[in-house]
């Protein structure tokens, strides 16, 4: 019984193999063999390119936001968004009812601080030349001449404030300090704007929408490889179908964290004479 189970097993182990052999025969004989070919070229020069991606905005080259520095309700609004501007145009006036009071009562002090001036050149005139002929004492002349240049300090003092008013006053009216296009506008008529603890900016305007730049973010890791001058290839949500091409301008040193990433920021000039600009000017005027 012991030699039979011996020789069970011996069968039971040639089948498994046998078995095994066959699978692995079958699963063999249906590939292909495989070719290993070769491709041999010269050895020569050639230009590695190395690439970052990065997002940003596109901007205005030139653009100013204006504001005003006396406080106030706007009464007249001359301009709205995308409302081409030139440099010394009034846009906006704010009420000027109270910086006129205030311009009026200036006046008002240095009249009368101009008769006080009056009064007491006249009195230090007659007290100098009673003094010269000893009619009066030393110290009745020298409070004469003291009550005179108060007086006079009194008036000089009245100029600036009637300079200061007038200033003021002319604040109320809003120009466009540059030529260009009103981009955004924060104030409505009637509204009330405060220039007590800062510039409330009403109007942002943009000199030139034809030249415009690339704000981008560039991670940290990838900085070290931008510098001044390399050339970027950027695409437009806008315009996807064009590739649109500039210049580094600037690499700006501060450095930005956002969700504790670290950015800084890459300027970029844009050409708008490169070509994908005229075939998609030329494209929009075909349609």
């Amino acid at each position: 019984m012991t030699n039979m189970k011996k020789v069970s097993k011996i069968w039971i182990t040639v089948g498994l193999v046998a078995i095994v052999a066959a699978v692995a025969w079958l699963l063999s004989g249906n590939k292909k063999e495989e070719e290993v070919n070769f491709v041999t070229e010269k050895v020569a020069l050639a230009d590695i390119q190395n690439s970052i991606t990065a997002t940003g905005t596109i901007e205005p080259v030139t653009s100013v936001t204006v504001g005003t520095q006396v406080s106030g309700i706007v009464s007249k609004l001359y301009v709205d968004y995308n409302s081409v501007v030139r440099k010394g145009q009034v846009i906006a006036e704010l009420d000027k009812t109270n910086l006129t009071s205030e311009l009026n009562a200036a006046k008002a002090q240095l009249a009368s601080v101009q008769s006080a001036l009056n009064y007491q050149q006249a009195n230090y005139n007659r007290y100098a030349t009673l003094y010269k002929k000893g009619l009066v004492s030393g110290n009745d002349y020298e409070q004469a001449r003291l009550s005179y240049q108060q007086a006079r300090q009194q008036v000089a003092s009245a100029k600036e404030s009637v300079q200061r008013a007038q200033t003021n006053l002319g604040y109320a009216t809003i120009t466009s300090p540059i030529d260009g296009v009103v981009l955004s506008k924060s104030v409505e008529e009637g509204q009330t704007v405060a220039a007590s603890f800062s510039t409330p900016e009403l109007f942002t305007i943009a000199r030139d929408l034809t030249n415009m730049q690339v704000v981008a973010d560039v991670d940290e890791a990838d900085i070290g490889n931008v510098a001044k001058g390399e050339r970027v290839s950027f695409t437009v949500d806008a315009y996807p179908d064009d590739v649109f091409s500039g210049t580094v301008t600037q690499v700006r040193q501060e450095a930005t964290t956002t969700n504790n990433v670290v950015t800084y920021e890459v300027v970029i000039n844009y050409n708008p004479q490169n070509e994908a600009f005229r075939k998609n000017k030329t494209k929009r005027s075909a349609s």
